[in-house]
């Protein structure tokens, strides 16, 4: 009898799979598994049944791993958007370099990714899954593509594999036919291991050929960055030098409204006047202004000290 009832559930469930099948026959199993996921800090469900699931979480950290991970670990969005920024992509040795990572794809990382490595353990990763808008000579109009990878600090150095690398999104003709016009229920993609390479179409290259630092951690392994300290450096001043320029900038825009209000003082005065001086009274106002601004030297010396700002700036 309990034989009986096992052979039923067997044969019911079979069907129940079969039936699953029949009525989702596009959905791909073999996605990202979710069993050493530990916290998730953004994550964007399917569009559909079967269409990739993204994310940036920390999961555990891969078996048999010889060193673990200098987590947790502080590392500023500012900074690690720069590191990242140094990425580019190739389809071909012949065709133009463009960004490995979009807009969309930075701002994610680096407002989550600082947090992950905050509260990530010395045994956990970051691992992402992400899309953005791509654009090459390779289609006609940007469209949505997926990178995929793991971070980590090891040895105090930023590392980044690469799962994934600009994966179209596209639903090909049998799907757009069955009525998937969103994104492919057939994309096949990785969040990168120490000991697999990934193996994707193309190259991934530094974007600034004299920028130290940042290197393959071997010659047979194109799917993995390391960035060094003086990479985590190089992005700091960089840091520092842009917020001086911002700095730079404002204070010469200070400095323009200041003089231009000044200059604009005598009009406003003159506008106020509703009864006007006889004319000799005027002449007499006009040669005192201009006797003012020649012999104030303040004056002078500001106007000039403004232009010779300009004139190093550029701008004149």
């Amino acid at each position: 009898m309990f034989f009986v009832l096992n052979k039923i559930k067997y044969i019911y469930l079979s069907v129940c799979v079969i039936f699953f099948l029949l009525l989702f026959p596009q959905v791909n199993f073999a996605k990202i598994s979710d069993k050493n996921a530990v916290k998730t800090f953004w994550d964007e469900v399917p569009i559909m049944p079967g269409a990739p699931k993204y994310f940036i979480r920390t999961e555990k950290i891969e078996k048999k791993t010889k060193s673990l991970n200098n987590h947790p670990i502080r590392i500023t969005g500012d900074i690690l958007r720069i590191m990242l920024k140094q990425l580019s992509y190739k389809y071909d040795r012949n065709e133009p370099e463009i960004p490995l990572l979009s807009t969309k794809e930075l701002q994610l990382l680096t407002e989550y990714v600082p947090k992950a490595l905050m509260n990530a353990k010395p045994n956990e990763d970051i691992t992402f899954v992400i899309k953005g808008q791509h654009s090459s000579k390779r289609w006609a109009l940007k469209e949505e593509r997926l990178t995929a990878g793991r971070l980590f600090v090891s040895n105090n150095q930023l590392n980044i594999i690469l799962g994934a690398v600009q994966v179209s999104l596209q639903p090909d003709l049998s799907e757009r036919y069955q009525g998937n016009v969103w994104e492919s229920t057939k994309t096949v993609y990785d969040i990168g291991h120490r000991r697999k390479e990934t193996e994707y179409e193309g190259l991934i290259v530094v974007f600034e050929k004299n920028q130290k630092g940042i290197y393959r951690k071997s010659s047979e392994r194109k799917d993995w960055f390391v960035f060094t300290n003086t990479a985590y450096k190089q992005a700091k001043e960089k840091k520092m030098g842009d917020k001086m320029s911002k700095e730079q900038y404002q204070t010469l825009q200070q400095q323009i409204d200041s003089l231009q209000k000044k200059l604009n003082q005598p009009q406003i005065q003159q506008q106020k006047n509703v009864t006007p001086p006889p004319p000799r009274q005027i002449q007499r106002k006009r040669d005192s202004v201009i006797s003012e601004k020649k012999d104030n030297p303040h004056v002078v010396e500001q106007r000039l000290k403004t232009i010779e700002d300009l004139y190093k700036k550029g701008i004149l």
